[in-house]
């Protein structure tokens, strides 16, 4: 009995592993370019905010990459840069965590996507400083580099 339970567990994990050895990679899509391929489903999303923690009230933003999965959730999700320094990349991380897509025309497909987005916290209400703000979490480009992380 001990011997068929153990092979099929051995068979389970060894179907898991072939299944994520041949996943496809994600393609690598720019931000700006994201909406070609994935729409966002709904229009707000729900965030995981601290009661307390570092510059989580002062103006912000962070960058998160992630995969968009054939399903259209996330996967693979990584802060790349928080500006100031503080807790709001784990705001924005949770951000991510919920974002759900729908696939265009374009990829009916459903391939997976490797992107990245800026969130803004506490933006001031002058566009030239709100630009500003946004400016500093700018990423021109990022890699996918495979075996399930980014680089």
């Amino acid at each position: 009995m001990r011997r068929a339970i153990a092979l099929v567990v051995l068979a389970c994990a060894g179907s898991a592993a072939a299944q994520s050895m041949n996943q496809t990679p994600p393609v690598v899509v720019p931000s700006e370019k994201l909406d070609k391929y994935w729409t966002m489903a709904a229009s707000s999303v729900e965030a995981d905010v601290p009661n307390y923690g570092r510059n989580l009230n002062v103006p912000g933003c962070a960058t998160v990459s992630f995969v968009v999965e054939p399903d259209g959730r996330t996967s693979h999700i990584t802060v790349r840069r928080v500006v100031p320094e503080g807790d709001l990349g784990k705001v924005a991380q949770s951000v991510a965590a919920g974002l759900r897509f729908d696939a265009t025309a374009f990829n009916s497909g459903k391939r997976r996507v490797f992107s990245w987005l800026i969130f803004p916290f506490n933006l001031p209400s002058d566009p030239a400083a709100r630009t500003a703000v946004m400016q500093q979490c700018a990423i021109e480009h990022l890699d996918w580099a495979g075996e399930g992380k980014p680089s």
